[in-house]
């Protein structure tokens, strides 16, 4: 891009759930630890398949165990895993899935991942590894299977069958040899032998609910991905989607392919560029809708689609500078120039610095006047009305929301809905029960989009 001078951050570097907004996040989410205790005694429950995951919760003695409904539906349960052990190993997050809000199916008990944990070494890792591998085959009284497993990331599957459940130790690494993450999960052979097949977008239409007397129309059955602490609200959310595609892939292997850290976030272009690697695989693709500014998802900030979209995004910041001069609101101050001055030729102001600064009112007022802005819930109801959730790359702080776990900077959310007598649209955050099912005002949410983003599937 010729000769532009970058006040603050540029926008093509936005982060997703960054540094300042974990640390937020995780004093928000921050809990009483719990005493150490053992989850051996449900792990390897004889009966587990016949326990209504209702009746698991209310149970008081699995209370211990700080468990907590994933999403009102009422159909997962997760815990942070503060004090866990299983066979005396320290354990980690803890996630229980039901067949539908009824008998219990499966559970994913984390041992490491990058995202909690930080960096371990490939030495300490095995060790972990092994240590696991045997305390499991002496529960069983059985020698396990081991394979290699190219899914949505290469793993190796360390395996062991009992009476009607499989159990199986997953591990996965980087291409440089670095630990990822270490699972183990516990299903039901029933599901465990099931083939994973990607949905088919014509049976996806069937998840959408018209509610005449509300207006509502959203997509139902979205399942819900807690991303608990870490910065991963566009790994969760690619992981959902997958999910209600009928995948089994998590928001770890997202962070994988991704190169998602807990702390720094991820960056919309290693997303889509991480994405478009695999969604082959999963039957997928990525189709990008709408961006602020234009380009911002190629990464690259001298491209001439950049370029425009960066001039795009300086006149309306323009357009606000005349407004706000002419209501007697507040106007972006920058350095050097008057109050309400024009930005100057060759400067690029970043979208964060300018919506911290704005008056929110006055900004929708300059963007509801554009055309994008139809065209922008044009393609959120075509997609929602075929039953496809809508990726939303936005900056959080602009417009007041209540309950957040993140007061400001980049985050990803999924669209899930609209209301057209409303003018709303239906949205859902990664953040557990609370957080499944919201709505607001559109033009609002234009104001504050950075990108929407699809991932259909292929057939």
């Amino acid at each position: 891009m010729e000769n532009l001078t970058i006040i603050n951050l540029c926008v093509c570097g936005i982060l997703f759930c960054g540094v300042t907004e974990v640390a937020d996040a995780q004093r928000r989410f921050q809990k009483k630890e719990a005493k150490p205790v053992e989850i051996s005694t449900f792990v390897f429950a004889d009966n587990l398949w016949e326990i209504k995951i209702a009746d698991f919760e209310k149970n008081p003695a699995n209370k211990k165990f700080n468990f907590a409904w994933q999403s009102s539906a009422k159909k997962g349960l997760r815990s942070e895993g503060a004090g866990f052990k299983m066979l005396g190993i320290k354990a980690g997050e803890a996630v229980i899935i039901s067949n539908d809000g009824k008998e219990l199916k499966g559970m994913s008990i984390s041992f490491y991942n990058k995202g909690d944990d930080g960096a371990m070494s490939a030495v300490h890792f095995e060790k972990l590894v092994s240590n696991l591998k045997n305390k499991i085959s002496e529960k069983l009284s059985s020698k396990p299977r081991t394979e290699e497993n190219k899914g949505t990331v290469n793993l190796t599957r360390i395996s062991w069958k009992s009476e009607g459940t499989s159990y199986r130790l997953e591990k996965s690494a980087s291409a440089k040899g670095m630990p990822e993450f270490l699972r183990f999960r516990v299903m039901s052979t029933s599901t465990a032998n099931r083939r994973e097949t990607t949905a088919s977008r014509t049976s996806l239409r069937a998840n959408v609910v018209k509610d005449k007397k509300t207006g509502d129309v959203y997509i139902d059955n979205i399942p819900m991905v807690d991303q608990g602490k870490k910065g991963y609200c566009a790994c969760a959310s690619a992981a959902r989607i997958y999910q209600y595609y009928g995948r089994t892939t998590d928001q770890h292997e997202i962070a994988q392919l991704a190169g998602s850290s807990a702390r720094g976030g991820t960056t919309l272009p290693e997303m889509v560029g991480s994405l478009k690697k695999v969604t082959s695989s999963l039957n997928s693709r990525v189709n990008i809708l709408y961006e602020y500014p234009k380009g911002m998802s190629d990464g690259d900030p001298y491209s001439k689609k950049y370029e425009s979209g960066v001039k795009e995004m300086m006149r309306d910041i323009n357009s606000y500078q005349q407004l706000a001069k002419k209501k007697g609101t507040k106007g972006i101050p920058i350095k050097g120039e008057k109050e309400y001055a024009r930005i100057p030729h060759g400067y690029v102001l970043s979208f964060d610095y300018f919506i911290y600064k704005c008056d929110p009112k006055a900004f929708r007022e300059v963007m509801m006047k554009k055309s994008s802005y139809s065209r922008f819930r044009n393609k959120i109801k075509e997609y929602i009305d075929q039953g496809i959730p809508v990726g939303w790359c936005l900056q959080l702080g602009l417009f007041a929301e209540k309950g957040l776990p993140q007061a400001r900077g980049g985050h990803m959310r999924l669209i899930i809905g609209y209301n057209d007598k409303k003018k709303e649209l239906i949205y859902t955050d990664s953040w557990g029960e609370g957080h499944a099912k919201k709505s607001m005002d559109a033009g609002e949410a234009f104001c504050m989009t950075n990108a929407l983003l699809v991932l259909p599937p292929t057939k």
